[in-house]
């Protein structure tokens, strides 16, 4: 409703309400005053009103946009006046939604909106991960998905180095969407929230400060959690073979002559890479992960502190 229709409406209020008054009130000569007032202020209006109203007929003459909706303004080759005119259509257009703007972005997304979703979920997921970092229940967690516990069975599917390979030898952030299905099903969402999990996991093991005394310090302030989560009978189930071989790998590397200087030269890439100690040495073992993961600990000079930390997971378990 424009200015001029509500000072109109207003003003003939304000007259019906002077009527009613005089036919009500024995003191006429006042009321019949205001009756008059009010109907100059009402012819008065009327009369603004009327001039806005031609004002506005010959602006749409003027710019021809009496039979021309937004589209057909763009549509048309129009003068640099018209141009200006279907600028203004779609300010006055705009204005009008003020407030929406979110919403109709999101509305106009169609199929994207259901990974911009997704994608919003998954960052809620990850940040409340690290918002529970290195407590008891971020763990827990952890340890769940890296062993695979089932909650049905109560066993866990991937024990020793089966839970190693949770996190892949190369990482990067999916660059592609992948349609989960709806997640207000609870096995969808099942499914989609330990895939995020997984994602935080493993961002998380390729940033993390690897320096020794950041490894150490980390030990210190989280052993607890880890000893009360594997209890001896879990942990030789799902730990002890990863440990034990760890241990015997690396007393047997660093019992041999000239090991750094291998190591310095030769990573798991390499075709000779597996032949030290030597090759029927390293065979014996069910996988060589063992071997590339000292490789890795000599190169960032943390195989030291590693090493008391296995030590002393095993004596805990051990004694």
């Amino acid at each position: 409703m424009t200015l001029a229709l509500k000072i109109i409406l207003a003003s003939a209020i304000f007259y019906t309400l002077i009527v009613v008054l005089v036919t009500q009130s024995k003191r006429k000569s006042i009321l019949l005053t205001l009756l008059l007032l009010s109907g100059l202020f009402f012819v008065g209006a009327s009369f603004y009103a009327y001039i806005e109203y031609v004002g506005y007929q010959k602006r749409v003459e003027k710019y021809g946009l009496h039979e021309l909706g937004a589209i057909e303004i763009i549509d048309k080759d129009l003068s640099t006046e018209n141009e200006y005119a279907g600028f203004k259509y779609f300010q006055d257009y705009r204005n009008s939604l003020s407030g929406y703007e979110v919403f109709l972005l999101e509305m106009g997304l169609n199929d994207s909106d259901h990974f911009s979703y997704q994608n919003t979920l998954r960052d809620e997921i990850m940040q409340n991960m690290e918002n529970e970092e290195y407590s008891e229940t971020y763990w827990n967690t952890t340890f769940n998905i890296a062993f695979e516990y089932n909650r049905d069975t109560k066993l866990y599917q991937r024990p020793n180095y089966n839970a190693l390979y949770v996190v892949p030898a190369a990482f990067e952030y999916p660059d592609h969407e992948v349609d989960f299905g709806d997640l207000n099903d609870s096995g969808n969402y099942s499914f989609f929230e330990r895939s995020c999990q997984v994602l935080y996991i493993c961002q998380k093991v390729k940033t993390i400060d690897r320096s020794a005394q950041s490894i150490t310090n980390h030990w210190k302030s989280n052993k607890p959690y880890i000893y009360t989560f594997f209890s001896k009978s879990k942990y030789d189930v799902l730990c002890k073979q990863v440990v034990d071989d760890l241990i015997e790998i690396h007393d047997t590397i660093t019992a041999t002559q000239n090991y750094e200087e291998f190591y310095q030269m030769y990573d798991v890439s390499d075709d000779v890479f597996l032949d030290f100690p030597s090759s029927a040495y390293t065979s014996s073992f069910e996988y060589s992960w063992s071997f590339s993961f000292w490789d890795r600990r000599f190169a960032e000079n943390n195989a030291s502190e590693v090493y008391d930390i296995l030590k002393e997971i095993q004596n805990h378990y051990t004694n």
